[in-house]
């Protein structure tokens, strides 16, 4: 299949996620993260926004909970989707009746925009929110202006949030040089940077993101490289990426299932999958494994080490 822009497609109907999760080929380390999962709740209660750019699925956070421990994983990190956008109901309420076993194993991202005031992001933080999400890359189709990133960038620095960037390889001509100039701000580039795998491991946006990543503040999700494969099933052409990733940058690399997999375009595949295609980048290195789901999300997210 070809590669996937998710801001061409239309809402449906799409493949459901796979409920019957099988065990993976290894098991993960003792408190490994899925650094991203999306959850949604009952239309009536939480409808989505106006022309969402996919419709939200029957995919809640007990069911992600039954996922994540069959397939092994302790942690997890609750990042909200684009269909509620700044209507944060879903997450308040799915974040304040947790015990204190769930809010010690979970975190979450939110959307951050002017909309959304900064009383409202404090008390988002109190609950376990880490980060704000910007949708910023073209295909997504959210169009703001570089002004207002710029605004809610500085926003979510100064209250204490790392940044999660939904970019592509068409954007960074355009914002590349506003990213890097925000000083003192921690980011997280998602699912590899959208990278195309058809353009090859020498394009200029996985130079890009190689570059960037020398920096401190810079860390990459070396998620959903099957989706972004022209195959649908292996994934064999997005290994030399992973592994690129790997070589250079291990300890910048975070990773996730980006469960329930929205927008998908190719047969559905089992949640043990994806967890083994990274298995595939890190040749199953047990030290790789600790260090890319274990330390560096525990570090960037805050839990306990």
């Amino acid at each position: 299949m070809s590669h996937t822009n998710m801001g061409t497609l239309k809402r449906g109907p799409f493949p459901e996620w796979i409920r019957e999760t099988r065990k993976p080929s290894l098991k993960p380390p003792v408190g490994s993260c899925d650094c991203q999962f999306h959850i949604y709740g009952d239309p009536e209660k939480y409808p989505p926004k106006s022309q969402p750019l996919y419709d939200p699925p029957s995919a809640t956070f007990e069911d992600v909970k039954r996922v994540l421990r069959v397939l092994g994983i302790e942690r997890g990190v609750i990042v909200y989707p684009m269909p509620y956008d700044t209507d944060n109901r879903l997450l308040f309420d799915t974040l304040r009746p947790l015990d204190e076993h769930d809010r010690a194993r979970f975190k979450a991202v939110c959307i951050v925009k002017d909309a959304v005031p900064d009383r409202e992001i404090l008390d988002l933080k109190d609950l376990g929110v880490v980060g704000a999400r910007f949708n910023i890359g073209q295909r997504w189709m959210e169009g703001s202006s570089k002004e207002s990133v710029r605004r809610n960038l500085e926003r979510t620095r100064d209250l204490g949030l790392h940044a999660r960037l939904h970019i592509a390889p068409e954007d960074l001509d355009e914002w590349g040089a506003v990213l890097r100039s925000m000083h003192g701000l921690t980011y997280i580039i998602d699912h590899m940077g959208s990278i195309d795998p058809a353009q090859g491991v020498h394009q200029a946006a996985m130079r890009w993101y190689l570059d960037v990543l020398q920096d401190e503040n810079w860390f990459m999700m070396i998620s959903n490289g099957n989706r972004h494969s022209a195959m649908d099933f292996g994934w064999d052409d997005v290994i030399p990426f992973g592994k690129a990733f790997v070589e250079r940058v291990p300890h910048k690399l975070v990773w996730g299932t980006d469960w329930p997999h929205v927008a998908w375009r190719k047969p559905m595949m089992n949640d043990a999958e994806p967890l083994e295609l990274f298995y595939r980048y890190i040749d199953n290195d047990a030290a790789l494994m600790r260090q890319i789901l274990v330390d560096t999300p525990a570090m960037l997210h805050g839990f306990a080490t």
